[in-house]
């Protein structure tokens, strides 16, 4: 019986052919499948969200008037080693007036992408793990930990990062602006990200979610999500 020997180039072209040399893990389309909402107990006014066909794709529509709340997805499984890049398109055709993003009446955002993190107690104070504690009373549940938020923003340059003024745990980060009416694609190393911004590697992830908000300037946004993805590079 003849022996086939697989040679590195043979071996490179099979695992091209599969996909295995580029994992990635999509989610279904914003506002989709496995998509639910994520709303703030002291915001009245919740954004509208609306499953729309853009350009022959599916996208998110995303209206806020002085209002906020998000849709959240899930992600077990979800191995940051292996997919540590997250990927999605975002356009804003009518965006808010720069202000300072530090301060919570600048907090405010067309649109966000962000990831929240598993909450690890034993990195906690004594303190947060009793402020937890009463949170979870509050929600019914437990509440992630640490959050990467990726901004649509005027007022910071790409690349800038600042605490929340919500929640210092919270870390924005700006992938700047661009001009109104096209979709701009845009990526993030969640791995490299996490580790600056918190000086320790990433725990678990435990939901990806976007968000159009306005409710503390009382602003009026119009913003748009679709493909989001996470891929090793």
């Amino acid at each position: 019986m003849e022996v086939v020997r697989i040679t590195s180039r043979m071996l490179a072209i099979a695992l091209l052919a599969t996909g295995l040399t580029a994992p990635t893990y999509t989610l279904p389309p914003p506002g989709g499948d496995g998509w639910r909402p994520l709303v703030f107990p002291r915001v009245e006014k919740q954004t509208t969200y609306e499953r729309v066909e853009f350009d022959g794709a599916p996208a998110l529509r995303a209206q806020a008037r002085c209002s906020a709340s998000g849709l959240v997805h899930a992600a077990p499984g979800l191995e940051l080693a292996r997919t540590p890049w997250l990927h999605w398109r975002w356009r804003v055709d009518r965006d808010l007036p720069a202000r300072d993003p530090r301060t919570k009446l600048g907090d405010d955002y067309a649109a966000r992408v962000y990831v929240a993190f598993r909450f690890e107690p034993e990195r906690a104070s004594s303190f947060e793990r009793l402020k937890r504690a009463a949170l979870r009373l509050v929600y019914g549940q437990e509440l992630p930990g640490s959050a990467l938020n990726y901004v649509w923003s005027a007022a910071e340059p790409e690349g800038a990062s600042w605490p929340s003024p919500y929640a210092a745990q919270s870390r924005m980060i700006s992938l700047g602006a661009a001009p109104a009416g096209a979709f701009r694609e845009a990526r993030a190393d969640l791995r490299a990200d996490y580790r600056r911004e918190f000086n320790a590697d990433p725990p678990p992830v435990e939901f990806v979610a976007v968000m159009s908000d306005a409710d503390d300037g009382c602003g009026e946004t119009l913003a748009w999500f679709a493909d989001l993805r996470f891929a090793s590079e």
